[in-house]
């Protein structure tokens, strides 16, 4: 990681050093930070490749403004993260700074607070850094609002996507299979195996696609692949698949991907097709829900607290998160195979304002973590 420091040129570089000594010495031993101090004085002196680097900028002093205007108009500084834990009117230089980004049409944000606020702040900032995630064809074409700003994913989480043509994967599966178990595992050992070729730590797949040419589906690969720490979601939904990697990267917690199937004024019901075999306690395999083909997973998750989430919008600018107690995991043949109703009426919010169908569900009472990182992270 490396971090530039701005002063002016009223301190000294030692003043730097030692007026935040507590702070750079954290960032060292927990982030291994490379630090460079620069004032106006010597701003003549950086060579702008020097710049492409940097992570974050710690505005040290007031007075520095016009000093980062002149280093970022060189085009050489990307960073538009900023430290500031507010003394030496380093707080007041940031906001400015910051409106001139805005007024600029660049986002930025700054870290604030405490020392140890600053670097848990970093840490989740770099939560999802050199994430490679793997994309198995298009979106399937039902999801009309379930995409999300390639660009702006690796700007602003360094994650980086990876478009896998389905017929590579169609070619690895090899001919339709003799038995459903014999192509579920077919279907598992060649997505693997192109996870391990393109090192994806997630995935998301447009599954039914696979149904249709390799007569088995996805299902239980997807199921085994979340158990073994790739985060796989389906049906090309990187909205959902960004909020299970949420969980995963923040709390490593699986997930359970599902649509809201059935809604009342005291209970919500979901359901889908595929589910962490390690969130289940029984699990049954039966034939996929729409087309009566292949394996899916009939998972019993067990009664008890969950959080129900969704991370959305193209440049993941939205959140919804509520806790509630799961109260029926009873199995219906009118739904998708993984069924579980919590004591909770969503109405209000999914029949009116909701972000997106799938929405994940995870285990324990977590809404303050998330909704505190996810608050952080909104541009």
């Amino acid at each position: 990681m490396n971090i530039l420091i701005l002063r002016s040129s009223f301190q000294s570089d030692d003043f730097v050093l030692t007026e935040y000594a507590e702070l750079l010495g954290l960032l060292k031993n927990k982030f291994n930070a490379e630090i460079t101090i620069l004032g106006d004085e010597n701003v003549e002196t950086r060579h702008g490749a020097s710049l492409q680097d940097i992570d974050f900028v710690m505005v040290a002093t007031g007075g520095v403004e016009n000093l980062f205007k002149t280093i970022w108009s060189t085009g050489a500084l990307k960073a538009t993260t900023f430290i500031a834990d507010g003394r030496n009117n380093s707080l007041a230089a940031s906001l400015e700074i910051l409106s001139y980004l805005s007024e600029n049409g660049k986002d930025g944000r700054i870290l604030h607070g405490t020392n140890d606020e600053i670097i848990n702040d970093i840490a989740n900032s770099q939560l999802f850094n050199g994430t490679r995630i793997g994309i198995f064809g298009n979106p399937s074409d039902w999801l009309i609002a379930s995409g999300v700003d390639y660009d702006y994913i690796r700007e602003h989480f360094g994650i980086e996507t990876v478009f896998i043509d389905l017929k590579r994967l169609i070619n690895e599966i090899g001919a339709t299979a003799k038995s459903d178990m014999l192509g579920a595992d077919k279907t598992y050992s060649a997505i693997k195996k192109i996870c391990q070729e393109e090192r994806l730590d997630a995935m998301t797949i447009r599954c039914f696609d696979i149904v249709k040419a390799c007569n088995t589906t996805s299902c239980l690969a997807l199921a085994k692949l979340n158990d073994e720490g790739i985060v796989a979601g389906c049906e090309g939904d990187m909205q959902t698949l960004m909020t299970m990697l949420l969980a995963k990267k923040l709390l490593n917690e699986p997930a359970f991907m599902a649509n809201p199937s059935i809604l009342t004024d005291k209970t919500s019901m979901f359901a889908h097709c595929t589910v962490p075999l390690s969130m289940c306690y029984k699990t049954t395999m039966r034939t996929h829900f729409e087309s009566g083909i292949g394996v899916a997973v009939q998972g019993e998750l067990p009664l008890g607290d969950y959080t129900i989430l969704k991370w959305g919008g193209r440049r993941l600018d939205k959140f919804f998160i509520i806790e509630a107690k799961a109260i029926k995991n009873e199995y219906s043949n009118h739904f998708c195979r993984t069924q579980i109703t919590f004591d909770i009426n969503l109405k209000p919010y999914l029949l009116n304002h909701p972000i997106g169908n799938h929405h994940v569900i995870i285990k324990g009472r977590h809404a303050e973590e998330i909704t505190s990182f996810l608050a952080s992270r909104r541009p």
